[in-house]
Parts: structure tokens; sequence; C-alpha cells
């Protein structure tokens, strides 16, 4: 009795020994269906594992979309005129005969691909002897198709049983990468739809600049570029870039209150009475009330519109905040404001040099700018940033020694003196 035992467990057709290697290879699809890898990579190695334990050649797993009628390989082994990845149309009725099967298949010889595979591609699959459908929860989702095996060896009620206890984990593996995919599909789509909400909102806003600075002869294409400046600044401070949104949304929208200014005193060529003085500098707080009654996705801009203005000592206007009680952002915008009113033409002045604005802002630093935003200016400037194109309306070259040294003094008004060098 032992040895007859011994004798079918040994023999490598035994449905005993058929069972042990199936549940082997089930064993294995857990850790596999979890893997990090890619899952080219995961349902190759899961094609190679059941083509072992069926001790077969060749074989594919395919993915199923019987709206669509077609049919992807996803992983094979062999069947080399078969391509992985590219779904194939199959038609209505292949998909028809693969939702009548209940369990494996033996393929009939004679023509039985031909109900599985549209004539198109039974090339590809020829060669194909057993067919063995993947459901999940009654929904096809998928097929593994086996080859031939050694000696022609036809697959026997064993081996269909065997792989019909492996179908149910194939279907899951499949199930669970339809998932993941769909959930990625998903994902690309929202971040696509937000880059072109964002992209939307950028324009309009870019729209919105320019109607601001119409109304100023002088200040044609201002808001736009405090914004790309304020944006290079803010990247060369290391600011997220879900604030470095917002920075450009404050750039152009932080002059909106002078909509309301009158034009006459805007394009004044003379010196401001003191009446008019005080409406050039409401537009601050006027321009905080336009965008406070609306609700923007970034919570500094009301706070930019206002406080742009304010200055580190408290000089500024109109809360007279020092620099501590400002927002990075609206300090920032500061920063930008200034250097794009120092190197544009004016009713009386020139314009400064880039350089010359670089030096300019490193005097009243940190007394009236914070030390961080200039310093990350000079940064960028010495990058040579594109941004900086627009402001270069002098076909101006920056010595980059001459912005270190700029950088030194910086550093050294910022830290009182206290320098030092390792």
């Amino acid at each position: 009795m032992a040895l007859a035992t011994l004798a079918y467990m040994a023999d490598p057709s035994s449905k005993l020994d058929r069972m042990f290697g199936v549940l082997r290879t089930i064993a294995e699809f857990g850790p596999l269906a979890v893997s990090s890898s890619e899952f080219s990579t995961t349902a190759k190695t899961v094609v190679e594992r059941v083509l072992i334990s069926m001790d077969c050649k060749e074989g594919v797993l395919c993915a199923f979309d019987e709206q669509k009628a077609t049919i992807k390989p996803l992983a094979k082994v062999g069947l080399e005129a078969l391509p992985t990845d590219v779904a194939m149309k199959v038609g209505g009725a292949s998909i028809a005969n693969w939702n009548l099967l209940r369990r494996p298949l033996p393929v009939p010889p004679l023509g039985g691909l031909s109900k599985f595979f549209s004539n198109d591609h039974l090339h590809r699959f020829a060669g194909i002897e057993c067919v063995v459908p993947l459901r999940m929860g009654g929904t096809l989702v998928g097929g593994m198709c086996l080859g031939q095996r050694p000696g022609m060896e036809r697959y026997n009620e064993s081996d269909l049983e065997a792989l019909e206890m492996m179908a149910g984990h194939l279907a899951l593996l499949l199930q669970n990468h339809s998932l993941s995919e769909s959930l990625r599909i998903q994902i690309a789509d929202n971040l696509r739809l937000i880059s072109q909400v964002q992209h939307a909102q950028d324009e309009a806003l870019e729209a919105f600049a320019t109607t601001i600075d119409a109304k100023n002869q002088h200040m044609l294409g201002h808001s736009q570029r405090v914004a790309k400046c304020a944006v290079s600044i803010g990247r060369g401070m290391g600011i997220d870039p879900a604030e470095i949104a917002g920075l450009r949304a404050a750039g152009h929208l932080h002059d909106i209150g002078g909509v309301i200014v009158d034009r006459h005193v805007m394009n004044k060529p003379t010196g401001l009475g003191a009446d008019e003085a005080l409406e050039i500098a409401n537009h601050t707080t006027l321009g905080h009330q336009i965008v406070s009654a609306v609700k923007f996705p970034w919570p500094q801009v009301p706070e930019v519109v206002r406080w742009h203005h304010e200055r580190a000592d408290g000089t500024g206007y109109p809360d007279r905040l020092h620099l501590q009680e400002m927002p990075l952002a609206a300090r920032i915008i500061g920063v930008a404001d200034t250097f794009d009113a120092m190197t544009s033409d004016r009713p009386y002045r020139k314009p400064l040099t880039m350089m010359q604005a670089a030096r300019e802002l490193v005097q009243l630093t940190p007394t009236k700018f914070d030390s961080a935003a200039v310093q990350a200016l000079i940064n960028q400037l010495r990058q040579n940033d594109v941004t900086f194109q627009d402001f270069n309306r002098q076909g101006e070259y920056l010595a980059p020694q001459e912005l270190d040294r700029l950088s030194v003094e910086l550093v050294t008004k910022a830290t009182g003196g206290r320098v030092y060098f390792a």
C-alpha cells in the first residue's frame, strides 16, 4: 500500500501531485499581487508560475473589455506572434463564447480557436490548447490561455480542476489591476483638469491685470511683471508650489484698487497734492475691499493687496505694519513691486537699470524690505532667470561679480556686520 501511494505521488501526471503544485502556485500569487513591481513584471511572473505548475511551454494572460469587445494580452511566455499590452478587437460573438464558458476548456481541434478569437488575430494565438475564463462576481474580466505541453499531452480533467482553482485568484489579480489602472487614469484626468483650470485662472488673471494697468499709461505690463518677479523670488526662497500659485495671483491683482482711482491722478506728470497722494495710497484699502468679497483659493491675495506697500520699519501704508507683522507673500510682492517700479519709466524720472535697482534695494534693506526676499531676487538675477528678460529694457549685462558683492553687502547688513566664513 505504501509503495503504491509513493508511486502515485511520484507520478507527475497524478492528481495529488498536480494539486500540490497548484496550491504552491496559488500561495505565491498573494505576495505577487501586493508587489511594488510594475504590473507587467508581476503578470509575467504569474504566467510563468502557472505554466510551470501545468507543465506547459507557452501561454498568455489576457484582459477583456466586454463593452469594446476587445482582448488585451498582458503577459505571455512564447507565442511570439502575439503583441502584449495591445487591445485587439475580437468581436461580440467571441466575447459571447467566452461568457458561455463556466470552467476551463481544452480547445477542440479543427477550428476550435475560431470560437474565441477573431479571424484577424487567430494566427497570433496558434498553438493555444486550453482556455480558462477568469470571472469576478460573474463578470468576465479576462482569460488564461495555455499552449502545448511536452509530448503533445492533452489537458485532462485533473488539469482542468487545477486551472479552475487558480482561475479565481487570477481573476482577482486582474480585477485589482483594473481598479488600480482606473484609479490612476482618474487621478491623471483630475490633475489634467486641475492643470487646465489653473491655466485658465492664470490666463484670466493676466487679462485682468492688463485691464488694471491700462488705466495708467506708464504702468502697462506692471502687474504681470510683478507676478513673474514674485514667482521667481518665491522659487528662489524654496516656497511650496501651491503657495507659488497664490503669489502669482496676488501679483496680478495687487494693484486692483487702482481701477477706482481717478485716471487724471494716476497719470499726473507732476507732483501730487496731499489729497491726490491719499487717493493713490487708498488703492490698497479699496483693493482689499474688492478682493475680500471674492473667495479665492489663495488666502494670501487679500493680505497682499492691502499690505504690499507696508515697509519693514513701519513707515509704509495703510496700517504701518513692521516686518514681522507682514505675511511673507506681502513682503515678496513688496520687493517685486518696487523692483519693477524702479526699472520702469515714470513721468517724473527715467528708469534705473536692473543693477542700479538691485543696489538701491540692498541700500534699503533691512530697513524697508525683507532681507531674504531681496537676497532671493539677487540670486535669481545671478542665475540669469529668464523671468527678468521682461525687465531688461536696455540690453543690460549683469556682472556676476557685482551681484556677488551685493549679496555679501546684504548679508553683512542683515547680520549687523557679524559675518562668519568657514
